[in-house]
C-alpha cells in the first residue's frame, strides 16, 4: 500500500512539475510574441518619425533655397550639411511636389512682406527668410501636414513586415 501511495504521490508531483513547466513555457511564448509586437510597433513609430523629420527637413531646405534666391552661400551650406538621409527613399514624388509648391507660395509671401518693408523700422526692410521659416516651423502646421501625408501617401505600407 505504501508503494502505491508513493507512486501516486510521485505521479502527482511529476504531473504538477509538468504543468508548471508548461505554464512557464507558454508564458515565454506569449512574452516573445509581445516583444515582437512591441518591436514591430516601435519600428513603425521609428519609420513615421523618420518620415516626418525628412518631410520637415526637405521643406526647410527648399524654403531656404527659395528664400535666399538659390544663392551660392545657401547652396554651399546645404551641400555641406549631412542632416537627413543620403538616399531619398523616405518621401514620395508627390511629397516633393507638394513641398515645392508650398515653398513657392511661402517664398511669394516673403516677397510681398519685403515690399512692405518701407513701413518697418530702418534696417528691417527687405526679405526676412529666417524669421519667416522659424515662425512656420514653430507653428506645428508642418508636423500636422507631414502626419497627414504619412497616412495618405502610402509610404507606411513600404515598411510593414
Amino acid at each position: 500500500m505504501a508503494d502505491r501511495f508513493q507512486i501516486t504521490l510521485l505521479t502527482f508531483m511529476t504531473t504538477k512539475t509538468v504543468l508548471i513547466y508548461l505554464v512557464f513555457l507558454s508564458d515565454s511564448f506569449v512574452g516573445l510574441k509581445c516583444k515582437s509586437t512591441q518591436n514591430s510597433t516601435s519600428q513603425k513609430a521609428m519609420y513615421k518619425a523618420t518620415y516626418i523629420d525628412q518631410f520637415r527637413l526637405t521643406y526647410f531646405r527648399q524654403l531656404l533655397i527659395k528664400g535666399y534666391n538659390n544663392s551660392n552661400a545657401i547652396q554651399e551650406i546645404i551641400s555641406n550639411d549631412h542632416s537627413g538621409f543620403t538616399e531619398p527613399i523616405i518621401l514620395t514624388e508627390d511629397d516633393y511636389k507638394l513641398i515645392d509648391s508650398l515653398t513657392t507660395v511661402d517664398n511669394e509671401k516673403m516677397k510681398i512682406d519685403s515690399t512692405e518693408g518701407n513701413r518697418r523700422a530702418e534696417g528691417a526692410q527687405g526679405k526676412r527668410p529666417l524669421g519667416f521659416i522659424l515662425n512656420k516651423l514653430k507653428s506645428r502646421w508642418l508636423d500636422s501636414l507631414a502626419n497627414e501625408r504619412y497616412k495618405t501617401s502610402g509610404v507606411k505600407e513600404f515598411y510593414h513586415d
